[in-house]
């Protein structure tokens, strides 16, 4: 391979500096945060089983006191720390994701920023740099070796979020070029993670981006302290691009770095669900809001979805736990078909899972239409249609779910989302100042400014 991936993405990420950034890229490192802020509020909620298992393995161990666990008031190891704050921020499934590398930067580059820029008392501006070097090698890496690397069964978020968490960390630390091009080393050894957690064990789906946030700040204090790893981590004989993809798109990888930053082509996600569920669920709720026939007068709900999205969430019906209930399309377009929308409140089936969802649950019919994915023409969408008994039919088709680039969101939206997600975490005033304190994120002389206000 004449080309040298981690020379060029070591150049990049020890060149880059906040005053080469967009405003517009500034602008969507500080709603992704908010975003990851939120999504955690949930994940703190929601996945209690796994997030009290980690704490009392992770917190017992003490250690240095750098940075802030959130939503404890407790500070530990930056390593830990991020662990366990990417875990809580993965737990609910809302965090931000890139449907062409398939996977979730911000949960596994977020929290690495935070907790390094906690405890070497970096500012904003310092943390949003990182914030954007991971994101913009995650996106990047992740869409040039996919869709092989996903059909071998490896789960980006875990895999090429730690070599994002590497570079976020390497350049939160303002290592120089060899030292940066080392942490890429270190990350990318460490890189693991598979998919075989959507078929059963979802609860421990958040130690993908865990371990790689921990990993990346491992990565980067081993080469500052002045370890050295292998040369040629991406690119070399027994590196990671040959062990770990089919085909590799170096132009993807490469074109345009430190011109076209990738962190504005991220998704936010606004359900508590896999992202494979959510343009149905968008279509769902449209045909809700015309008024749903009666399911009795239903003979079939058809939802046609393109093929990963049927593999990773088309298996099952009658979901047992809220961890099944985020990968069921079954389960999260009939909650959207009776109530117009799916929410935190519906991952409880015990509760939600009620006769009138199960009649429409047992009428899915879950259809594969490729059609409905396509990179070039920007779809990555479904269809659902309704079949009545009298033979009359109405349908729905969403092309792209909302909260992609091409259906954004807002600051203010995301605002919203988080008031959702925080109930009985912070009140109201408490969650206005965050929101505030991220606006003005590039005017921090001190990134504790904002952690501070993430305690219990």
């Amino acid at each position: 391979m004449e080309i040298r991936p981690t020379d060029l993405l070591s150049g990049y990420i020890h060149r880059l500096r906040y005053e080469n950034l967009p405003k517009n890229v500034v602008e969507s490192a500080k709603l992704f945060l908010l975003d990851y802020l939120a999504s955690a509020m949930a994940g703190y909620k929601i996945n209690r089983i796994f997030n009290d298992a980690l704490w009392n393995v992770i917190g017992g161990m003490g250690g240095k006191k750098e940075s802030r666990v959130f939503f404890h008031n407790i500070k530990l190891p930056a390593p830990n720390a991020a662990l366990l704050n990417a875990a809580t921020g993965h737990g609910a499934d809302m965090d931000d994701g890139n449907r062409t590398a398939q996977g979730h930067p911000g949960v596994a580059v977020i929290p690495v920023a935070l907790a390094l820029a906690e405890a070497h008392r970096l500012s904003g501006r310092e943390a949003i740099t990182a914030i954007v070097v991971g994101y913009d090698i995650f996106v990047r890496l992740a869409t040039a070796i996919n869709p092989s690397h996903l059909s071998r069964g490896f789960h980006t978020t875990g895999t090429v979020g730690t070599i994002a968490a590497g570079g976020a960390a390497a350049k939160a630390l303002n290592l120089d070029l060899a030292k940066t091009r080392n942490a890429l080393g270190f990350a990318t050894l460490q890189a693991a993670g598979l998919l075989e957690v959507a078929e059963s064990g979802q609860m421990a789906k958040p130690l993908h981006p865990a371990k790689a946030a921990l990993n990346g700040i491992l990565a980067a204090r081993l080469s500052e302290a002045g370890a050295e790893g292998p040369r040629e981590p991406l690119e070399g004989r027994k590196g990671f691009i040959r062990a770990f993809t089919d085909h590799v798109d170096l132009d993807i990888l490469l074109k345009d770095l430190g011109k076209d930053f990738r962190i504005s082509a991220c998704y936010v996600k606004l359900y508590p669900a896999c992202r494979h569920t959510h343009a149905a669920i968008d279509a769902a709720s449209n045909l809700r809001s015309g008024g749903l026939p009666s399911p009795a007068l239903l003979e079939k709900v058809k939802v046609y979805v393109y093929p990963a999205a049927i593999n990773l969430t088309g298996t099952i019906y009658e979901p047992k736990s809220e961890d099944e209930a985020k990968f069921s399309l079954a389960y999260t377009v009939a909650t959207a078909l009776t109530k117009g929308n799916f929410t935190l409140q519906d991952l409880d089936v015990a509760r939600s899972f009620d006769p009138e969802t199960r009649a429409l649950v047992s009428k899915i019919e879950i259809v594969s239409d490729p059609l409905l994915e396509s990179r070039a023409a920007n779809i990555r969408g479904a269809r659902v249609e309704l079949v009545m008994k009298n033979g009359t039919t109405r349908q729905d088709e969403v092309k792209l779910p909302k909260g992609e680039p091409e259906v954004p969101v807002t600051f203010e939206d995301i605002e919203v989302k988080m008031a959702s997600c925080a109930a009985s975490v912070f009140p109201k005033d408490r969650l206005e100042a965050i929101a505030k304190t991220i606006k003005k994120l590039d005017r921090l002389q001190n990134i504790s400014s904002l952690t501070k206000m993430l305690i219990l």
